[in-house]
């Protein structure tokens, strides 16, 4: 029986149950598809180049804008970084050498 006459919501949730049930059933036969498949591979794509091409502008509007306000730029910072770290490497290493020479002037005095 297609509505109940006891309830009158009853013959609108019957419709919209089979609305539904049938509205998944087509959803599912769409994304299980090749077509849909390909299209949103294709949509991916599309994205990732925006937003590569996106990232790339901001990098050169940064670069511009670091020039305008004479700050460095997050380039420049980590080149800065690369070469105080390799610095502090090269004085810790005389450090060491001047450590050794301080001990074996020590120990020629000794000797003497």
């Amino acid at each position: 029986m297609l509505f109940d006459n006891t309830s009158p919501g009853a013959a609108i949730r019957g419709i919209a149950d089979r609305l539904l049930v049938t509205a998944g059933e087509r959803i599912d036969e769409i994304v299980a598809s090749e077509e849909f498949s390909e299209a949103v591979a294709r949509g991916m794509s599309v994205a990732a180049t925006t937003a590569g091409s996106v990232r790339g502008m901001t990098h050169v509007v940064g670069d511009i804008a670091s020039e305008w306000f004479n700050v460095p730029t997050r380039a420049q910072v980590h080149e800065l970084s690369r070469r105080l770290t390799h610095l502090e490497m090269l004085l810790d290493d005389v450090d060491v050498k001047t450590s050794e020479l301080v001990e074996r002037l020590g120990e020629q005095d000794a000797e003497d």
